[in-house]
C-alpha cells in the first residue's frame, strides 16, 4: 500500500481572483504546505530532516504539475490527499487531488517529483534517500 495522508482546507481570498476562484498558482503551494503537514505527521520536519549520520538533507522539487477540472471557489472546504506513488533511490513522486469533502468533486490532480539533496561546498549534490526516511514511507 502506497503512504497517503489528507488535509482539509479553506481557500481564502487571497488565494483566489476577482471571481471568487481560486487562481491555478494556489494549487502549488496547497500541494508543499501538504507535503510539509504529511512529514510533520511522520514525526519530521522538511527544514531539518536529516541522514542517519545527522548530515541534512533537503528536497528540492524536479517536476511540478497541476491539472484543473472544476473551479473551487473561495471559504468553500476541500481535501488534499497526497499520495507516495513511486519511490526510486532519489526521488519520490508524490500524487494530489483535491476534492469536496464529500469526494463527489475532483477540483484537480497534481504531482510533484522531488530529489534528496545534501548540501556541499559546491552546492546541492542528489545523494540515495536515506533509509531512514525510506523506513517511514514504506511503514503505512
Amino acid at each position: 500500500m502506497n503512504p497517503s495522508f489528507e488535509q482539509t482546507r479553506k481557500p481564502v481570498f487571497s488565494e483566489t481572483d476577482m471571481a471568487g476562484i481560486v487562481h491555478f498558482a494556489s494549487f502549488f503551494p496547497y500541494m508543499e504546505d501538504c507535503e510539509h503537514e504529511f512529514y510533520r505527521s511522520l514525526g519530521l520536519s522538511v527544514t531539518n530532516m536529516c541522514d542517519e549520520e545527522g548530515n541534512s538533507i533537503a528536497w528540492p522539487r524536479v517536476h511540478a504539475s497541476c491539472n484543473y477540472k472544476k473551479p473551487l471557489h473561495f471559504e468553500k472546504p476541500f481535501i488534499i490527499k497526497l499520495e507516495v506513488v513511486k519511490i526510486s533511490n532519489k526521488t519520490i513522486e508524490y500524487r494530489f487531488d483535491f476534492t469536496s469533502t464529500d469526494k463527489q468533486i475532483i477540483y484537480a490532480n497534481g504531482s510533484v517529483i522531488v530529489v534528496c539533496v545534501q548540501f556541499q561546498d559546491s552546492g546541492m549534490e542528489s545523494i540515495e534517500i536515506p533509509n531512514n526516511i525510506i523506513a517511514l514511507l514504506r511503514k503505512d
